[in-house]
């Protein structure tokens, strides 16, 4: 996978959601120094962290949100450790597992709580 930049969107998403998790005692996240790879999600926008850790694998969930789509349909996200409690993975699921078509661009869209309230 080629690594990347986060996009301002992608910074956007998760200074929202580091603002949120309760449990997880790191020093702040130099967000424009990440680096991540395209998961192959069908289109929905996981990234998976650069890590120094060789052959990381998922430890647990610190942060939760979503966002609506322009079709209309939320768009989940988790944000995801590793066993050594570095960031491991942002992951996107759209609910009909479409590709997503946008990501939020205010930090208001991205939301807490159940999506199916919004319906």
């Amino acid at each position: 996978m080629k690594e990347r930049r986060l996009e301002e969107d992608e910074v956007l998403i998760l200074t929202v959601l580091l603002g949120r998790e309760l449990d997880w005692d790191r020093q702040p996240v130099d967000l424009r120094a990440v680096r991540v790879s395209d998961m192959d999600d069908g289109g929905m926008g996981s990234l998976r962290f650069a890590s120094g850790t060789l052959d990381p694998v998922f430890g647990r969930t610190v942060a939760e949100g979503w966002f609506m789509d322009d079709d209309g349909l939320p768009v989940m996200l988790w944000l995801n450790l590793d066993q050594n409690d570095d960031l491991f993975e942002l992951d996107s699921w759209k609910v009909d597992s479409s590709p997503r078509r946008r990501l939020p661009r205010d930090r208001s869209e991205v939301l807490d709580g159940d999506p199916h309230a919004a319906y």
